[in-house]
C-alpha cells in the first residue's frame, strides 16, 4: 500500500511538458502582469550572494521593477527609454537605447520574457521544451549571447514559478510568488 501512495504522489507532483502551444495559450495577449519576485544573485567576482525583493508590474507598453529590499530603487522600462530611480528618489533618464545594439537587444528581450513572446524570444534563442521547462540558449552571433543559458521553470498550471540567467560569470535566479495576469478580454 505505501508504494501505492508514493506512485500516486509522484504522478500528482509530475510537471507537464511545456509547450510553445500551451505558453500562447495561457500568456497570449496579457495585458498586465504583476508579481513579487526575490532575485538572488551569485557569480565569480561576487563575495556572497546577493537577495533583494521585487515588486514587478508589467503591461504591454511599460515594465517596472521595484526592489523593496534590501535597497529601494525602480527602473522603469518605457518605450524605448529606461528611468532609473535611485534610493533617495533621485530619477536618471537613460533615454533612447537605440544607439546600443547591446541595450536594445537586452531590452526587447525583458519585454518578450514578460509577456512570452515565443517568436521574439526565438530571434535570438532556441527554445529547447520540457517537462515544466523551457530553456533558452543564444543563437551563434546573437547580441544576447553574453547568456549561457537561460531556464524558465513552470508548475502544473503554467505558472511561471522561477527564471534563471546564466552568464559565464554570473547565476541569477527570479522566484515568482502572488503572479497575478490580467489577459485581454475575447471579443
Amino acid at each position: 500500500m505505501p508504494t501505492l501512495w508514493m506512485a500516486i504522489g509522484l504522478l500528482a507532483s509530475a510537471q507537464p511538458n511545456v509547450t510553445a502551444e500551451a505558453l500562447r495559450a495561457r500568456y497570449g495577449a496579457v495585458l498586465q502582469l504583476t508579481a513579487d519576485v526575490t532575485q538572488r544573485k551569485e557569480g565569480k567576482y561576487w563575495a556572497r550572494p546577493f537577495e533583494s525583493q521585487i515588486r514587478l508590474r508589467y503591461t504591454p507598453e511599460r515594465v517596472v521593477w521595484e526592489t523593496v529590499s534590501p535597497v529601494k530603487s525602480t527602473v522603469v522600462l518605457e518605450g524605448s527609454a529606461i528611468t532609473i530611480t535611485g534610493p533617495g528618489g533621485d530619477k536618471r533618464a537613460v533615454g533612447p537605447v537605440d544607439g546600443d545594439p547591446r541595450v536594445d537587444g537586452l531590452v526587447r528581450f525583458i519585454r518578450a520574457l514578460l509577456a512570452f513572446d515565443l517568436p521574439s524570444i526565438e530571434r535570438d534563442f532556441l527554445l529547447a521544451y520540457g517537462e515544466g521547462t523551457v530553456v533558452a540558449t543564444p543563437h551563434p552571433g546573437s547580441g544576447l549571447a553574453f547568456f549561457t543559458s537561460i531556464r524558465l521553470a513552470f508548475d502544473g498550471q503554467l505558472n511561471i514559478v522561477t527564471i534563471e540567467l546564466a552568464t559565464d560569470s554570473e547565476h541569477t535566479r527570479l522566484t515568482f510568488e502572488n503572479v497575478k495576469r490580467v489577459p485581454a478580454s475575447i471579443p
